[in-house]
């Protein structure tokens, strides 16, 4: 399958993202100021590995669930779901050793499982948009060679 184009920018600005989010959540931003030093450096540690996965996926131009390329375009996505379970631990453990809750009573900020959906989301778009090309290839070629078939629907 050809490398990603589109789905490399969409990675990179994935990446940018989690990346800026380990940042501020190490900096103790927003519902993170009261937490405790332990549970900003855990969280913050597993956004950021998550924020340079799909910086590999957008440099490789590969995505992080590929059929070929480097085995960490292969399985990646495996590691992404893993450093989200760990957030789940991380939020759930600081939870329950009395961490914080916010202003309003709710509990920490959970994790976000977008994480887990992009790589095979990104992986469908591409695989529709050529499968799109390679019908508009085979109608046009129809058309050329005389067949004059109408469009398909």
């Amino acid at each position: 399958m050809p490398k990603l184009k589109l789905g490399a920018a969409v990675y990179a600005l994935v990446a940018v993202g989690w990346l800026v989010s380990a940042v501020m959540t190490l900096r103790g931003y927003g519902d993170y100021a009261s937490a405790d030093r332990w549970f900003l450096i855990g969280t913050a540690t597993a956004v950021g590995l998550t924020g340079v996965l799909y910086m590999i996926g957008a440099v490789t131009r590969r995505g992080l669930n590929a059929t070929e390329g480097p085995r960490i375009c292969q399985i990646g996505w495996a590691f992404v779901i893993g450093l989200v379970a760990v957030e789940f631990v991380l939020s759930f453990l600081y939870d329950q050793t009395g961490g914080f809750v916010s202003g309003d009573g709710m509990p920490s900020p959970m994790p976000s499982m977008v994480a887990i959906f992009i790589p095979r989301g990104i992986r469908r778009m591409q695989e529709k948009y050529y499968e799109g090309i390679a019908e508009a290839e085979q109608e046009l070629s129809a058309r050329e060679s005389g067949g004059g078939s109408a469009p398909t629907v």
